[in-house]
């Protein structure tokens, strides 16, 4: 990746400060204000990155969410197979959905219909 002169940048864009020229460009994609300022977009990334603009916030764990999940009795994804599988609930909802499931799976791949269905 090239290095850019921040000072350069700033001025040929028409602002006081490298600074000034990114927060002036942060409402645009990457490559928008890459091209705008005559730098590349990762030079963009970077600099907004060092700023603080355009970072986002930091996301939960895998296990945060499950927590979460496992807490609230009242999601909708509780009694589902992603439930039981994605999520690790173990509730009798989500157990006895992640059962059909497979017992689905299991039939289909016998190439009958389920029994009662």
């Amino acid at each position: 990746m090239p290095r850019y002169d921040r000072d350069e940048v700033a001025r040929r864009s028409g602002h006081a400060s490298w600074q000034q020229a990114v927060e002036a460009t942060a409402h645009l994609s990457q490559q928008e204000a890459g091209r705008l300022l005559g730098v590349s977009h990762p030079t963009i990334r970077t600099w907004r990155a060092e700023l603080g603009l355009g970072v986002a916030a930091p996301r939960a764990s895998a296990g945060q969410l499950k927590a979460a999940f496992a807490q609230d009795p009242g999601d909708d994804r509780h009694g589902s197979a992603n439930g039981y599988r994605n999520l690790g609930c173990r509730c009798e909802r989500c157990t006895r959905a992640w059962t059909g499931y497979q017992r689905a799976r299991r039939e289909a791949d016998r190439g009958g219909d389920a029994p009662g269905a």
